[in-house]
Order: structure tokens, then C-alpha cells, then sequence
């Protein structure tokens, strides 16, 4: 069974981590931030700054040929990744107060973060649109309640958080961003590797996303989840298992 097979993977690299060299581990991890940064902010298609130069930018902090918004979008993305991660590995608990600040950190010095939307907005493409402002706060608290009674697996539980996110909207921009943070945060939480959302396979995101939003059928969005993870692992592995 595919769960096996992850579980046999995620055990597979919690041995050969033991005997990895650290500097190996850290820069494995830096290179996985900066690739899941250049997926995460291209995704929407208004930033698809070239991995090189995401990379540059983490370095340089200033690149002329690219905006102000677009290259604080990439530094934003790689200071909240960072935060998530933290917050993560130490277990700390997932509440709103804790998702306003991931979304202020994403969005630092260009509107005001973690402030639910007081307008309305319209998915382009999209067959589900986000529910009227007025029910945000509502669908939100909902959502923080559901969170805490959740019957699933680890995984499914970061992709029930994520999906909801993505379907809720709350912000006015950056949800998508979020709502693959907010992902990652209960992968980590719960001893898996993060992942990212490869920008070729974007299709099949949205129409896993989709059927969520309409249908509330989370599995093919678990699975494709599941998925990743597991080509997650082997890359991983292959990387180090020399």
C-alpha cells in the first residue's frame, strides 16, 4: 500500500539522517527553501522570478532588474518558511493569532498583514469563489474548531488545513501562500518532510483543490499530497544515501 511505502521511506530517512554530516543536512534544507519559494510565489503567475534569481536575491537582498513588491514577496516567503519551521519542530500550537502572524511575515512592507479581508474577491477560473467578507470571520472560527475535533491522519489533517484556507480566503492576497505554509507546518509538526508544489504540476492542484471546494472530496488532494511526499523522500534519500 502507497501509506506503507511512505511510512517505510519516512523511517528509511530517520536512520540515515543519524549518521549524516549536520553542514550536509542544513544546506539540503536551504536549497529545499529556496526551491519551495520559487514554486509557492510563481504559483499565482504575477512573480515567476527564475530560481537563480530567487536564489540571488536570497543572498544579494536587492536585484535592480526586479520590483521592490516582487523581490520582498521572495524574502518574505524564505523569513516565514523559516518561522514555520521553528514553530514546527518546537510544536507549538496552530491557532489564528499564530496564522495572522505567518501571513504578516509574507507580506511585511507591502500591505498590511494578518487582517481578515473586508471586500469581496473573485477567483479567476475558479468554479468555487470564496465566501462573501462578511462570512469570513465566521467560516474562520469554524474552521479553528473543526481543526481541534479533526478524525484523520497527519496528512490528512494538514490537507483539510490547507484546503480550507485556500476555499476561506481570508486575506485580501498572499492565501495561497499561507495556506501551503500552513500545510507544511502540520507535515513538520508531525515528523514528515515539508514539500512543494512543483509549478508543472499546477494543473493538477487546482483541480484537486477544486473538488474540495465544491464536492469537499479531500482525497484526491491527500493523495496528490501523498504523492509528493513520497518523491519527496526518495530525492532526499538518493541525495544522501551515498
Amino acid at each position: 500500500m502507497e501509506k506503507d511505502l511512505l511510512e517505510v521511506e519516512r523511517q528509511h530517512l530517520e536512520n540515515v539522517v543519524k549518521e549524516c554530516d549536520q553542514a550536509q543536512l542544513e544546506d539540503m534544507e536551504k536549497k529545499f527553501a529556496l526551491l519551495y519559494t520559487y514554486d509557492a510565489v510563481g504559483m499565482v503567475g504575477k512573480n515567476r522570478i527564475p530560481y537563480e534569481d530567487v536564489k540571488r536575491c536570497s543572498q544579494a537582498k536587492a536585484l535592480l532588474e526586479y520590483s521592490e513588491r516582487e523581490q520582498k514577496e521572495i524574502l518574505n516567503h524564505l523569513k516565514a518558511f523559516e518561522f514555520v519551521m521553528q514553530e514546527a519542530k518546537e510544536k507549538k500550537p496552530f491557532n489564528e493569532e499564530k496564522m495572522k502572524d505567518i501571513h504578516e511575515i509574507l507580506v511585511d512592507g507591502i500591505f498590511q498583514g494578518g487582517v481578515y479581508r473586508n471586500v469581496n474577491i473573485n477567483i479567476f477560473g475558479a468554479t468555487h469563489q470564496p465566501p462573501d467578507y462578511v462570512k469570513v470571520y465566521d467560516r474562520m472560527a469554524k474552521f479553528f474548531v473543526n481543526l481541534e475535533q479533526f478524525d484523520g491522519t497527519p496528512l490528512e489533517l494538514a490537507t483539510y488545513a490547507h484546503a480550507s484556507i485556500a476555499k476561506i480566503h481570508p486575506f485580501v492576497d498572499a492565501n495561497g501562500r499561507l495556506a501551503k505554509l500552513v500545510l507544511n507546518y502540520f507535515l513538520v509538526k508531525h515528523h514528515y518532510l515539508p514539500i512543494s508544489i512543483p509549478l508543472e504540476k499546477r494543473e493538477d492542484y487546482i483541480e484537486y483543490l477544486e473538488a474540495f471546494k465544491t464536492d469537499k472530496d479531500l482525497h484526491p488532494l491527500v493523495q496528490f499530497f501523498k504523492d509528493l511526499l513520497i518523491k519527496r523522500y526518495e530525492n532526499v534519500l538518493k541525495e544522501l544515501d551515498i
